[in-house]
């Protein structure tokens, strides 16, 4: 069956998340309707996703894939289609054909998310809904440090929501995470991985900050680890500040083309 995946870009805050709900607005119901009405005739399969983001969590590069009984002759344009059709706060900016047996959740290798914190002792309204406020002082050096403890394949249960981990394997493979400081107020933490424990990027956030702004004299994030029990850990920020970035696909080199910018092209004379 003829294969297409997508680069998806939303703000969460007018979602109920990815998923399908029954009453609510998600992004996945919003595009497969959008795809529903577009193709006519040769309906599309379930939306595939590389992540299932919770209420409030935003993407940058959200990559999902959709089958489709026959090929779409005018594939290359469905971008522009999908988008004229949704409502505020979502777009499609790619699209590209892929073999068969892509799958975008489980072809995927590895996951990059980016948590942003905004530091300023007074609110920011245009970080309101974009970034966590940050109004405690921070020893930021202490958390880098610390970020280096969690790094390979751990048992990650002691950062992930208990009832959500709960009879299910917690080991995941931690491979970069990352301190970025864009100017005196604004912090990004970006984490990769080959997967995530429900909420686990907000919580591993949460207990980094906890410990920078002293909560704890003598625990760590290596020791929070060993107790493999979600109740240790710090808290779990809200979603507003988390971004899924970028999903990674070593074997299908094409889904790098979806990440490259899309510049206006100037039309001929």
């Amino acid at each position: 069956m003829p294969n297409y995946a997508l680069l998806v870009e939303y703000d969460g805050s007018y979602f109920h998340g990815w998923q399908i709900q029954k009453s609510q607005r998600s992004v996945q119901g919003t595009l497969e309707e959008a795809l529903l009405q577009i193709l006519v005739g040769n309906t599309s399969s379930p939306l595939s996703v590389a992540g299932r983001t919770d209420t409030g969590v935003h993407a940058l590069g959200m990559v999902c894939n959709f089958r489709t009984p026959r090929p779409v002759s005018f594939w290359e344009r469905l971008p522009k289609a999908i988008n004229a059709k949704v409502r505020q706060g979502v777009a499609v900016k790619g699209i590209v054909e892929v073999p068969e047996e892509f799958h975008s959740r489980f072809s995927c290798q590895s996951r990059l998310y980016t948590y942003r914190v905004y530091y300023n002792s007074e609110p920011s309204p245009l970080e309101a809904n974009r970034a966590y406020w940050m109004r405690y002082p921070v020893d930021w050096e202490r958390i880098r440090k610390e970020m280096k403890s969690i790094l390979g394949e751990r048992d990650f249960r002691s950062f992930g929501k208990k009832a959500s981990a709960a009879g299910k394997r917690t080991f995941r493979n931690l491979q970069s995470i990352s301190l970025e400081e864009r100017d005196p107020n604004l912090y990004l933490f970006q984490i990769q991985a080959d997967g995530f424990l429900h909420n686990m990027v907000r919580i591993l956030v949460g207990t980094l900050l906890d410990i920078g702004k002293g909560r704890w004299d003598s625990r760590t994030m290596d020791s929070i680890l060993s107790e493999e029990d979600r109740v240790e850990a710090g808290r779990t920020l809200p979603p507003h500040g988390l971004y899924f970035q970028r999903a990674f696909y070593p074997s299908y080199p094409q889904i790098d083309f979806l990440y490259n910018p899309r510049l206006p092209v100037p039309r001929k004379p």
